[in-house]
């Protein structure tokens, strides 16, 4: 679902003013620039340290990333941590975005916004020698008043 919704955002922005071999060429470098992964966090986070990550025309080389998204990977305080991590091993230094989609709340298992926050300041914290620090802002939160508060973070990887 993420690889065909992420070409329509791609090809809505760029058909209000381009012609069609313009999306089709942004499309294709859409494809070929980036990376689509799933599952444990952790084991990602190891598989793009040891640059065992195959693309059809390439091996991946790089261990860090202009843009990291998450959706629903907070859910519990270990998956924060998880989360935290990737965000602080793998997103580019200073000009690296990630975006968390997140339930404000996730009742019963103590994941969610808040949790993910705490967990960035103490993935933070144990790595201080590195001089790095995972900044969090909420971009937007959507409350409908009738369900869970979704919020959107961004977090950012900066030089202390």
């Amino acid at each position: 679902v993420t690889i065909p919704n992420a070409l329509l955002n791609v090809c809505s922005l760029h058909r209000e003013q381009d012609s069609d071999s313009v999306v089709d060429n942004a499309s294709q470098v859409l494809l070929k620039q980036s990376i689509y992964a799933g599952g444990d966090w952790m084991g990602l986070s190891h598989t793009l340290s040891n640059n065992e990550v195959l693309l059809p025309e390439k091996r991946v080389v790089h261990e860090r990333f202009d843009v990291i998204l998450a959706s629903e990977t907070t859910y519990t305080t270990e998956s924060c941590q998880d989360t935290a991590f990737l965000m602080f091993k793998h997103l580019k230094v200073d000009i690296g975005v990630g975006l968390v989609a997140t339930k404000r709340f996730y009742f019963g298992v103590g994941g969610g916004a808040d949790s993910f926050s705490q967990a960035t300041d103490k993935v933070s914290e144990s790595s201080q020698s590195s001089g790095l620090r995972l900044i969090v802002r909420t971009v937007q939160s959507f409350d409908t008043g009738n369900a869970n508060i979704r919020d959107l973070l961004e977090v950012r990887l900066v030089k202390e």
